[in-house]
């Protein structure tokens, strides 16, 4: 094993602390999510590979849903997915019962780059787990992807929960001005 890789002392970690761990394990994949050929002979940003990956792994999953699961807003997923148009990896279906609503779908393309992508994680993310792996039992590693997503889920929730109470305060705060606009007026 190579120098820089630690050993693991069992321990118990405050929230700051957990928090500090999940920032930089953020921070590092945000900092190297340099636009790469997964090996299509087309460069795309890993944001757009998971993103496809989503989507294949969920058809006809729409907008909202996506923002939802993503903690982003609608806007900046549209832009993700238009992004996914022009490079014909996505296409869009309209709802019969409701124009409003599209269901989105991978097109052949869409299903190489994430054949290929797969193939990348796969031995890409392996490399870094199996040095975990190595470090871990099975079922330490296990119970640490079940807490994540189990964090995720908490973390979504409590981001939409924010989000309407910032859109409430919002339409709170519109009508406070209207009011007060309209009682200038009388004046």
């Amino acid at each position: 094993m190579e120098d820089n890789v630690r050993t693991v002392q069992e321990r118990k970690y405050t929230n700051a602390e957990a928090a500090d761990i999940l920032h930089k394990v953020s921070n590092f994949y945000v900092v190297t999510k340099k636009a790469i050929d997964y090996g299509t002979g087309e460069i795309y940003t890993s944001v757009e590979a998971h993103t496809v990956k989503y989507i294949a792994d969920n058809p006809g999953i729409t907008v909202t849903e996506i923002a939802k699961d993503y903690g982003r807003t609608k806007g900046a997923i549209s832009q993700i997915l238009k992004k996914l148009e022009d490079k014909e990896l996505i296409y869009r279906e309209t709802d019969t019962r409701n124009s409003n609503k599209q269901f989105l779908f991978i097109t052949k393309k869409g299903e190489e780059l994430n054949e290929i992508h797969r193939q990348y994680d796969e031995i890409s993310f392996g490399e870094s787990i199996n040095y975990v792996k190595n470090m871990l039992s099975e079922e330490e590693v296990n119970n640490a992807f079940k807490v994540l997503e189990v964090w995720l889920d908490v973390r979504r929730d409590i981001h939409q929960k924010r989000m309407k109470k910032q859109k409430l305060k919002n339409k709170e705060l519109c009508m406070k001005l209207k009011e007060k606009e309209s009682n200038e007026l009388e004046i």
